[in-house]
């Protein structure tokens, strides 16, 4: 790959939903980078159009695209923005990061060096990082866990991705056909994890790149959270976790896995002082169970382009 060609080489997509402040921050740190070859895509599912990320656009010396989506959801969101990707690299990160002038060259390096289809970028958490038993991006395949530790700081192949920090070639994303938008059920929770399985059972690797590094801001409002329904939560959660468990586990690592789901369940009941949180998690996991029967759903979305002049 080489940064002369007409095309860009990386196309930064950004879903963003009701977060008008902190977007234009993050926009402003990819608007200073230290490399040109790239496009911006903004993929907003907000209330309203966010007019002063327009007006900001406008300055940014690297040609940027605003949709004001007809839809809600982030796999949604993932789908609709390298479908319109001009690039052979698709790089997603979150509305609300900070990040240095380097690191959308880092990506673009990354993928040129390493023969990954998908490249995990490091991620710090501004409230403070956790730290888990395993590898960047491994998987407890006995509890259907996501390990992250994204912070660590030495490269390794890996599993998956964080969904705020991950570049994937354009050839991969469509062989697998991207995003099963059925895990937009709650806060979306493991559709990155479950995408870059769908990647490894097609044969491709993914790598973990310490140097693409961001910091996560972990905007308490807005985006795809679910505050305090403890019963929809779970309910998303189970539904998500059971398309991860019945669609990519062995058949042994299953019944830990479905019991450390239930006892999850009971353990947001106790804290909610009602059985409604369990009951969710049944009801959540035999809909998942049904739905990792399906093929990835990728359904056509629509979006409107406003204009940047």
């Amino acid at each position: 790959m080489s940064e002369g060609h007409s095309s860009p080489g990386v196309s930064v997509v950004i879903p963003t939903i009701n977060r008008a402040n902190v977007l234009l921050d993050t926009i402003g740190d990819l608007c200073s980078q230290d490399f040109d070859n790239w496009e911006l895509i903004i993929v907003d599912q907000s209330d309203e159009v966010n007019n002063d990320v327009l007006a900001l656009l406008r300055d940014c010396r690297v040609p940027a695209r605003y949709f004001k989506a007809d839809f809600r959801g982030l796999p949604q969101a993932r789908n609709f923005g390298w479908r319109h990707a001009k690039a052979e690299l698709v790089l997603y990160i979150d509305d609300d990061i900070r990040c240095g002038t380097e690191f959308v060259r880092a990506h673009y390096d990354a993928h040129s060096r390493i023969s990954a289809a998908l490249i995990a970028g490091g991620i710090d958490e501004l409230n403070g990082n956790s730290e888990q038993s395993g590898a960047p991006g491994s998987l407890n395949w006995w509890t259907a866990t996501s390990v992250r530790n994204f912070h660590f700081k030495e490269g390794c192949f890996c599993l998956h991705g964080p969904g705020g920090n991950f570049s994937v070639r354009r050839d991969a994303l469509d062989l697998v056909h991207g995003f099963d938008e059925m895990l937009t059920v709650g806060a979306a929770l493991y559709e990155e994890t479950e995408f870059a399985l769908r990647l490894r059972r097609a044969g491709f690797s993914a790598w973990f790149e310490p140097d693409a590094h961001l910091l996560h801001l972990a905007t308490p409002t807005g985006g795809c959270r679910v505050e305090s329904n403890w019963p929809k939560y779970m309910y998303g959660l189970s539904h998500n976790r059971a398309i991860l468990i019945f669609r990519h586990l062995r058949w042994w690592h299953r019944p830990t896995a479905l019991l450390r789901l239930l006892l999850l369940g009971l353990s947001y009941s106790r804290m909610d002082r009602s059985i409604s949180p369990l009951k969710a998690t049944f009801r959540g996991l035999s809909a998942g169970r049904l739905s990792a029967k399906k093929p990835p759903l990728n359904a056509d979305l629509s979006a409107t382009e406003c204009t940047i002049c």
